[in-house]
């Protein structure tokens, strides 16, 4: 099979699983190709049991060729587990094939904590839901794995420059997978929180959209056509390291003035210290959602700073939507208010008057059911290329 009949096949079995049955219309459509090629790999899906036809839904639409019929998964198999490496936390997940969530747990977790640390940490939570959850342990497909920071698209591993300094040139993916006796995939956790965003949240129906992460550092991920838009070498969306102040403070990345160092939650709440004493980022956000006056203001000025670098981004990407997720996130207006003001005065008026500016549909678990659609996404390609070439998943 060609490389481009590889990835239509990968591209119908993916919008199949996580956005359920579609007409051959639809599916030619959203992945531009035309309906004679699609009726090709349609067939060639059917003969081999991995699609079937279903009726027709009730609302009118139909499919070309045959109306009233459309096309989904023959009974998707399997689970899937996802480990968000959050800023402040570890999340853990497991699902079945329709990412459904049958067990999760959670615990503080450090970015200051050694890569081999992190990885029996994680191995302990994995454990404990599958065992919970009572699955057959062969019959889980992959692993998805969110991680604060940018991960290379050619090896699959940490770039340099990333909030988890001590991490970079550690076997990750390979180091859990170890452990698990599991295949494991990793990304960048605001590129999957944009991939749930896209399938599960507030990006459904948008053409373009951006989710800006905001926590212990700064993401942003980038969704056009329901797809997670990488770059070329994984490194698109790195808004944290945007330089704002030639002069202000060097931050992880090792460059200097940072959006990341100056308006992330520990950073926010250091600045909050001055007048309130030592104070917890979440002591700081609590502050800002009952009115504090300075806890207010040193968020308001982040909304302005991120908004102005998101007006920018609008100008560049003329988006629908543009989503807002993570800690921050909890002081609700006081951070949305200013950040929209800011948008509208740092970008093309054309660009910023109608884009919507929301909460993230999915809340705090967009980036956990990022890692979950993520090990799908990657155990289909594995498979496909497995009954391609001989190969076995990772």
């Amino acid at each position: 099979m060609k490389p481009a009949q590889t990835r239509l096949r990968t591209g119908v079995l993916d919008l199949l699983a996580t956005g359920g049955p579609h007409s051959r219309a639809e599916l030619a459509r959203k992945l531009g190709v035309s309906r004679s090629t699609m009726s090709l790999a349609i067939a060639t899906l059917m003969a081999d049991n991995v699609i079937k036809e279903t009726d027709g839904n009730n609302d009118g639409s139909k499919s070309a060729g045959r109306p009233g019929t459309r096309l989904a998964l023959c009974e998707p198999k399997g689970y899937y587990v996802g480990i968000d490496f959050g800023r402040i936390f570890i999340k853990a997940a497991i699902s079945d094939a329709n990412y459904r969530v049958l067990e999760q747990t959670e615990g503080d977790f450090d970015i200051d904590m050694p890569a081999e640390a992190a990885l029996d940490l994680a191995t302990v939570k994995v454990e404990q839901i599958i065992a919970a959850a009572g699955v057959d342990r062969s019959q889980i497909r992959a692993v998805g794995i969110g991680v604060p920071g940018p991960v290379d698209a050619a090896s699959g591993e940490l770039h340099a420059g990333s909030i988890l300094a001590g991490w970079v040139g550690t076997d990750v993916t390979g180091g859990l997978s170890r452990r698990l006796g599991l295949p494991v995939y990793m990304d960048n956790d605001a590129n999957l929180g944009m991939l749930a965003e896209s399938v599960f949240g507030a990006a459904r129906q948008a053409n373009v959209a951006l989710y800006v992460l905001l926590s212990v550092g700064v993401g942003l991920g980038i969704a056009i056509n329901g797809k997670v838009f990488r770059g070329a070498t994984g490194i698109a969306g790195e808004l944290g390291h945007v330089v704002i102040d030639e002069h202000g403070d060097v931050c992880r990345c090792g460059s200097r003035g940072c959006l990341e160092a100056k308006i992330s939650v520990n950073a926010l709440s250091r600045a909050l210290s001055i007048s309130h004493g030592n104070i917890s980022s979440n002591e700081m956000l609590r502050l800002a959602v009952k009115g504090d006056v300075g806890a207010n203001r040193i968020v308001a000025d982040a909304g302005a700073l991120v908004g102005r670098s998101v007006g920018a981004l609008c100008s560049y990407f003329n988006p629908e939507v543009v989503i807002v997720g993570g800690d921050l996130m909890r002081a609700g207006d006081s951070l949305l208010n200013p950040l929209k003001d800011a948008m509208r005065r740092f970008s093309i008026a054309r660009a910023t008057e109608n884009v919507r500016v929301i909460p993230a549909g999915l809340g705090e678990q967009a980036e956990l059911m990022g890692t979950l659609l993520f090990a799908g996404e990657r155990a289909r390609t594995a498979a496909t290329a497995s009954e391609i070439f001989g190969t076995s998943p990772q």
